[in-house]
């Protein structure tokens, strides 16, 4: 069960990566983040909006402890600046949703989109149509140079590839919200295989 929360920080079926760093400054798409929120949605309903349902509450919770004003993007795009800025920032949270999530999962025995849904999707995985392949190109290069990754450059980085698009996806906002809660341990994690062919 952990290990299926775990992909909510990244979704990353990737059968190659391109390491080419140019590719962090082309505009991207997040076509392949919409076709996998809409597969997620078919396939399990339920699961889907119980998703929903957890992230508006946790954002009413931040909104009540005053960590942001309101559920605008430039609140959000406020305390990702905040977090960017101060490695030690701290916000008191009361709201488990890592608990809140896996409780959901459970009741509705989902284990995450199944591989047909994936298989239909991963071709959009690439640098043009795909917001979470540059984040994970950017994860990656940090791996590979033995850079620290943490809690303020996640920040960076998702101020740097996700707008205010992005943010209106469950997906993409689960993983903003996972960077504030003190209960997520905060693993990310990379695949790498063979290139897909175009």
């Amino acid at each position: 069960m952990r290990k299926f929360m775990k992909i909510h920080i990244l979704i990353c079926i990737i059968y190659g990566f391109l390491f080419n760093i140019n590719a962090y400054s082309q505009m991207s798409s997040n076509k392949f983040e919409l076709e996998l929120e809409k597969g997620i949605e078919q396939e399990n309903p339920q699961y889907y909006n119980g998703l929903k349902t957890i992230l508006k509450e946790f954002q009413e919770h931040l909104i009540s402890k005053g960590i942001i004003e309101n559920s605008d993007y430039k609140s959000y795009v406020g305390l990702l600046n905040e977090v960017s800025l101060d490695k030690h920032k701290e916000y008191k949270i009361d709201f488990n949703i890592e608990d809140s999530l896996q409780n959901l999962a459970k009741r509705l025995n989902y284990k995450g989109p199944s591989p047909e849904i994936l298989a239909k999707r991963v071709k959009y995985f690439n640098e043009t149509h795909s917001k979470s392949f540059l984040f994970n190109q950017k994860v990656s290069k940090l791996a590979r140079e033995n850079k620290e990754f943490n809690r303020f450059i996640y920040a960076s980085i998702l101020l740097e590839i996700y707008d205010e698009n992005d943010f209106v996806l469950p997906m993409v906002k689960l993983n903003f919200f996972r960077l504030l809660d003190p209960n997520s341990d905060f693993v990310v994690t990379t695949y790498v295989g063979k290139g897909y062919p175009e």
